[in-house]
Parts: structure tokens; C-alpha cells; sequence
């Protein structure tokens, strides 16, 4: 079962945030719906370790997210930097005031992606996801590095994502 979600737009800093939550008690998967629909995702598990996901997708489903009991933080970027960041990899940009309105109407703690690599917000943060003590030293040596997905690697599951998309350009 998945007991954290780090719930964002594409190009917010999940990847960094996957890998900064993800320590020896705890594990964190990147974009878990390239892999599962959504309704697996509680079949991820990691025994022994407090499990969470940060998911760029899953903002486009509110009433799922918002249904599930694990712990979330909804991160938010400017849309400007979102598309242009999305543009340098050849993607189409993001409709902003649909992105906003998905993001606001998950409930949890919102933040910035900023927010993420500043030592004081950033405390609150894991600690209220991990439910357990900050290292502040991980942190800032992490905050030196740009970890990004190496996309020609990410595992991914075809079929799933075909049904993804389809369920979300549905008319």
C-alpha cells in the first residue's frame, strides 16, 4: 500500500524528489502509471519499507488521488518554466489553467517546487511524509545535483500507457 504521494505537473522536480525521499527505510517510484493503471498502484510494495510514489500524471485525476489515504504533498511550478522545460525535450505545452485548477483541488500539503530545495520547507516536507527525522546534511548535498530521468531507460508498460492516454484525450 502506498503510504506517501508526491503529486505534480511534469518537470516540477519529482525525479529529485523521488530520489531524495527514497533512503534505507524508505523507497519512492518515479511515474509508477508508465508502469501500473491506476488501480494497482497499491500493488507496488516494498516489504519493510514505507512506500510512496512521485507521480506526474496522477494530478489529472483528483477524485482518485484525493480518495487515497497515503499522505500527499502537490507540488507547484510556474507553467511558464513547466512548457519551456517541455518544449526543450519536444513535448507539447501543458494547458495552464487546467494544470492549476487539477493541482488546487488536491487535498494535502502544497508547496513549491522551490520549496523543495530550501533546507526549512523542505524539512516539513519529508517529515511529514516519511514520518521520520530530516537529515539535513542528505539534503543539501543533494540539492547540489540535477537528477533528471534517462527516458530511453525509465521502465514502461505500452499497454498502459495507450489506456492512459486515451482515458485522458477522451472527448
Amino acid at each position: 500500500m502506498i503510504d506517501f504521494m508526491v503529486i505534480a505537473a511534469p518537470r516540477s522536480g519529482t525525479t529529485w524528489a523521488a530520489n531524495w525521499l527514497s533512503t534505507d527505510t524508505t523507497i519512492c517510484v518515479h511515474d509508477p502509471l508508465l508502469r501500473v493503471p491506476r488501480e494497482r498502484l497499491d500493488e507496488f510494495s516494498s516489504p519493510g519499507k514505507t512506500l510512496g510514489i512521485a507521480c506526474t500524471a496522477l494530478y489529472q485525476f483528483p477524485e482518485f488521488v484525493n480518495a487515497h489515504p497515503a499522505r500527499k504533498v502537490i507540488v507547484h511550478r510556474d507553467i511558464r518554466e513547466i512548457n519551456d522545460s517541455l518544449e526543450e525535450l519536444g513535448v507539447n505545452p501543458l494547458e495552464e489553467d487546467k494544470v492549476t485548477t487539477l493541482l488546487d483541488s488536491i487535498a494535502g500539503v502544497h508547496v513549491t517546487t522551490a520549496d523543495l530545495f530550501n533546507v526549512d520547507a523542505a524539512q516539513h516536507i519529508y517529515e511529514y511524509l516519511l514520518e521520520k527525522p530530516f537529515d539535513p546534511e542528505r539534503h543539501y548535498e543533494l540539492v547540489k545535483m540535477q537528477i533528471q530521468p534517462e527516458f530511453a531507460c525509465v521502465p514502461y508498460n505500452k499497454a498502459v500507457i495507450r489506456n492512459l492516454f486515451a482515458e485522458l484525450y477522451r472527448d
